[in-house]
């Protein structure tokens, strides 16, 4: 799932299979950067990935089940 700038660039939501070889976060961040390579910027260097409620690293382990969201940098006021 994707919110901010990107779920408005990308959709809300998209579907992918599970990665083989690099069940990562980063793996993740680079098969969606090769669908998505307009946003490839803000997918690889500037978004946070959430899973289970929970911000984690791009060394965190996928199962291939879970749902991955993703947040642009945010500001505010």
């Amino acid at each position: 799932m994707f919110y901010g700038s990107l779920g408005e660039r990308l959709g809300r939501e998209v579907e992918i299979d599970p990665i083989v070889g690099n069940n990562t976060i980063a793996g993740l961040r680079h098969v969606l950067a090769d669908l998505f390579p307009a946003a490839s910027s803000e997918l690889l260097q500037r978004s946070r990935a959430c899973v289970a409620d929970t911000i984690v690293g791009d060394d965190q382990e996928l199962a291939g089940t879970e749902s991955v969201e993703f947040f642009p940098p945010l500001s505010g006021g």
